[in-house]
């Protein structure tokens, strides 16, 4: 079994922190799209797929205008199919794909991958389906599932991780998978946790934005300022309280996990090199 962090979508946006950890309202910071490619043994899967081809050579007027606020270049080479060739890939192999939300810096590389199965929550799946509010006709995108994919849904059915609730495992080779509810942010936001070997690894999506937001043991002040981490909260409807349900996990069980969110671009570094 392989497994690569992959960045599918740097992103400067005001209210990240920059490389040096500091911030603030009138600077840029520097983020990542994190996904999660992995050679299960029958076939690649991932976790996410970041901006698409298309997102970057001839973008939406949506996704332009997004990219436009959080500063994204739309590098070609950056995206999920252009690295899995890189990596000496067949795009076709990747038979699966799990999602954590499916907003427009998440799923644009469903086109590039249509073969693959996507997995997603039954909530999720409705939400981009069927949007309500302006905020889901803007994020979600139906360009990015108009190759009709081969949705695979999942539901709770009363199985628990680590106390915490999930579907049932979804075995993929010599890989499992489990999709724990953090919504809000969206009406079906998952956390996807993988396991590898007799740890997991646990991909938060858009959860939270920022590594000190779910450490257990340090002191904990955004870099930003409260104002700024407080619009952005409340603005992208990120609840608190999943942050204290991760620092209660990290604190019970940081030996058997490891824990990160989709934009934290010095988490991205620290998985990169600790990559088993």
């Amino acid at each position: 079994m392989e497994i690569y962090h992959l960045n599918c979508g740097t992103m400067r946006p005001f209210g990240l922190p920059s490389d040096d950890d500091t911030g603030g309202f009138l600077k840029r910071g520097h983020g990542v799209v994190h996904c999660l490619l992995i050679d299960t043994g029958e076939g690649l899967a991932m976790v996410d797929t970041g901006w698409g081809w298309r997102d970057c050579i001839c973008p939406s007027p949506a996704v332009k205008q997004f990219m436009s606020i959080i500063g994204s270049p739309g590098n070609q080479d950056e995206t999920a199919v252009q690295q899995i060739k890189t990596l000496g890939y067949n795009p076709r192999d990747v038979k699966h794909i799990f999602m954590t939300h499916m907003h427009l810096d998440h799923a644009g590389g469903l086109p590039d991958l249509p073969t693959a199965a996507i997995h997603i929550f039954t909530p999720e799946l409705s939400a981009c389906q069927h949007p309500r509010t302006l905020m889901e006709w803007r994020a979600y995108r139906s360009e990015h599932w108009a190759h009709n994919p081969k949705w695979q849904p999942h539901q709770l059915q009363g199985n628990q991780w680590f106390g915490l609730d999930c579907t049932p495992t979804i075995q993929v080779g010599d890989v499992k998978f489990v999709m724990i509810p953090f919504t809000g942010h969206t009406r079906g936001h998952c956390g996807i946790a993988v396991q590898v070997g007799e740890r997991w690894l646990l991909h938060c999506g858009d959860s939270y934005g920022y590594f000190r937001q779910v450490n257990p043991v340090q002191p904990y002040q955004h870099p930003c300022g409260k104002l700024m981490e407080k619009i952005i909260t409340i603005g992208f409807k990120i609840p608190r309280h999943h942050w204290i349900s991760l620092r209660n996990l990290l604190r019970e069980h940081t030996d058997k996990i490891q824990v990160f969110c989709s934009h934290d671009a010095q988490e991205f570094e620290l998985c990169q090199i600790a990559v088993p």
